[in-house]
């Protein structure tokens, strides 16, 4: 009996690896981001409470303000084909990055990681943190 179980994890965590590794080598088409005001929120492919927590508010913070120019992109950064943009933004765990694009590249950006981590134990005070560096970074871009 012990034996069958032992056989059983291998194959399981054998079959369990080699899935990983072929859907981590799949071709996987590259993200765009069209032209604009974004705020990037990148998060791992698996994700946690906090970082679900954080889309929330950055949601909620967009909808109070009605920063009508500004969209909420997310990027799964221990994926491949966000290599480039997290090799870019030097993104290596959950990070929340204001970024205004332009012709495919960066105008500017402003990282708000450490403020929102500080600041996830208080959603007001998160969602306040982030409309006053929405309103410092793009300025007037609320819809009229």
């Amino acid at each position: 009996m012990k034996r069958a179980v032992t056989c059983f994890l291998i194959v399981f965590i054998v079959v369990a690896v080699t899935t990983k590794i072929v859907l981590l080598n799949i071709p996987q088409e590259v993200p765009t981001m069209v032209d604009g005001n974004h705020i990037v929120l990148c998060h791992a492919e698996a994700r946690c409470p906090t970082c679900l927590k954080m889309e929330l508010l950055i949601k909620r913070a967009l909808q109070e303000q009605e920063h009508g120019n500004v969209d909420l992109v997310t990027i799964e950064y221990d994926m491949p084909k966000n290599r480039e943009f997290v090799e870019r933004f030097h993104v290596g765990t959950l990070a929340i990055i204001l970024l205004e694009w332009k012709n495919g590249e960066t105008v500017r950006s402003c990282d708000v990681s450490a403020d929102a981590r500080s600041l996830i134990g208080n959603s007001n005070d998160f969602v306040e943190m982030l409309e006053a560096k929405l309103n410092e970074f793009y300025g007037q871009t609320r819809r009229q």
